[in-house]
């Protein structure tokens, strides 16, 4: 069974039928402008009409449109009136599957650094960049409200997804932050708290986002007191490999995460900064939700 939400783009426009190359235009204009309107892409995204084919639904022809920006790509599918007075966007919702299951088997959580109950019935991923604000603060009510209160019922892990136009040493963070990670997860969060909770500082001493010592140097200082091997540490400071954020980043992508802090709980995409109140909803609701599903089973 499926349920299908259909949303109108009304669109005055001149019939299709008969129409020269500059109605034609006119009307390709109306288009891409109601499907800018409609989807909010930067005004600098590239709007791209597809060809048209004979659909389904009689009196509209299917349309397809590409929109490119910020290093991604996506088509959606309209439909649009023969006699060029409506535009339909139609979105169809398979209801046999989970929505939130299907986000999480696309995560993968293998070897991420977590804090709380290994086996919570609640699973929080979030997608971080360590110099972004917004994380920041997040991060410090995520935390402390989780650890006090929830800590036996829930888990965090952290994911990577550094803005890398608006934050020019996030990158450099999270790569450290995974070097301290292979050797000692409780380094990881040593560096973790530090950074997030220092932000300005670590702005004031990294200037250049392509010559980062003092990044690498609260890297190798944590390794230090954690008792890590410094030799491999520094090592993989230096090699400066980033390929498992950039595949973090694609993960993040794929689920349509575009700005941080995002979340997943149990699957649950939540973005932007949460007041505690929120946040305690969200959990909470999680938690019923996976007791109910224990005891159907």
């Amino acid at each position: 069974m499926t349920s299908m939400r259909v949303l109108y783009l009304l669109l005055l426009c001149l019939p299709l039928f008969g129409q020269n190359a500059a109605q034609q235009t006119n009307l390709d204009r109306r288009i891409e402008r109601q499907v800018r309107a409609y989807t909010g892409v930067p005004p600098d995204a590239q709007v791209t009409l597809g060809k048209r084919a004979a659909s389904q639904w009689p009196g509209y022809d299917k349309l397809p449109v590409t929109l490119e920006g910020n290093g991604t790509r996506k088509t959606l599918e309209f439909l649009v009136a023969q006699d060029g007075s409506k535009l339909l966007y139609l979105t169809e919702i398979d209801l046999s599957e989970d929505p939130y299951a299907r986000n999480m088997r696309k995560i993968d959580i293998s070897g991420r650094p977590f804090r709380g109950m290994e086996n919570a019935a609640v699973t929080v991923v979030v997608y971080d960049d360590f110099q972004c604000p917004f994380c920041s603060r997040m991060y410090a009510t995520l935390f402390n409200e989780v650890m006090t209160n929830y800590r036996d019922r829930v888990k965090i892990v952290m994911k990577d997804f550094p803005i890398l136009d608006a934050h020019p040493w996030a990158m450099r963070a999270a790569v450290d932050s995974g070097c301290l990670a292979q050797q000692d997860l409780a380094a990881y969060w040593v560096f973790s708290d530090y950074v997030h909770t220092h932000q300005q500082e670590m702005s004031a001493k990294t200037k250049s986002g392509a010559d980062l010592p003092a990044m690498d140097a609260l890297a190798v200082d944590t390794g230090q007191k954690r008792g890590l091997k410094t030799d491999a540490l520094q090592a993989c400071l230096t090699r400066q490999d980033q390929s498992k954020v950039e595949a973090s980043m694609q993960e993040a992508k794929a689920l349509g995460v575009s700005a941080t802090p995002t979340m997943f709980v149990n699957g649950q995409e939540v973005e932007g900064i949460l007041t505690v109140e929120t946040l305690r909803l969200v959990l909470d609701r999680a938690l019923n939700e996976a007791a109910s599903a224990k005891a159907g089973q």
